[in-house]
């Protein structure tokens, strides 16, 4: 069957070491973070790191430039999730190896304060909404190496060998899509191991928007746009 007369499209894509976490132990008792959380009548504990509030908090921590950007997910389930005919099987794992199913239903807030507090309430109950059977958003059981033995993944990376980016939209769903989650750095050793296809869609350096940009429209232009 042509790909072009397909009414839907199904993807399967993990955002992986996402800048995505509650502020850690360390920096709890720092006055941005202590200020952030009383102004938000919150528990300092249970917000969520984010560097354009904790900048100064963040200086001394490990991987610094790879935390504290929830703002790359928000944009980036957005994008994900409210294309009408292309639906994502999406995970989220994050910088700290938790592994987040989200369901392909859910359509995530537009505005970013929303976002932050659907976070915070999934960090600290496991799952969004607290009382649900059927999450719409929850904190799994399962490790990446869990996820990834039943999937091959394709790692896109400036690293890896040049392809369009249609190529990603007929691979079968038996593969996964690894984005990164982070504003800066690279991708660990341990991605790249797990990583069976590594692909650069562009000659230039893109941000996670612009490729996931770049992968929707492809696929929705090879569906024909319906």
């Amino acid at each position: 069957m042509l790909l072009g007369i397909k009414a839907f499209m199904l993807l399967n894509v993990i955002l992986l070491e996402s800048a995505l976490e509650t502020v850690p132990d360390e920096i709890l008792d720092h006055p941005s973070v202590r200020n952030n959380a009383r102004r938000r009548k919150k528990d300092p504990k249970n917000t969520i790191l984010d560097v354009s509030i904790h900048y100064h908090a963040m200086k001394d921590l490990k991987e610094k430039e790879k935390r504290g950007r929830p703002d790359i997910i928000h944009l980036a389930m957005t994008l994900l999730l409210t294309d009408p005919v292309i639906k994502v099987n999406l995970y989220i794992h994050t910088i700290n190896s938790l592994l987040i199913k989200v369901n392909s239903d859910v359509r995530p807030p537009k505005n970013y304060e929303r976002f932050i507090g659907l976070m915070e309430q999934l960090f600290e109950y496991g799952k969004v909404p607290p009382e649900s059977d059927n999450p719409l958003i929850e904190i799994t059981k399962c490790t990446l190496d869990d996820l990834l033995s039943k999937y091959k993944m394709v790692l896109l990376t400036e690293n890896g060998e040049r392809k369009t980016p249609d190529y990603l939209c007929n691979l079968g769903e038996e593969w996964i899509i690894g984005l990164g989650g982070f504003p800066h750095g690279d991708f660990s050793e341990h991605i790249y191991k797990k990583a069976s296809e590594k692909i650069s869609i562009s000659d230039h350096v893109l941000e996670t928007q612009g490729v996931i940009c770049r992968v929707m429209g492809s696929c929705n232009q090879l569906i024909g746009w319906s």
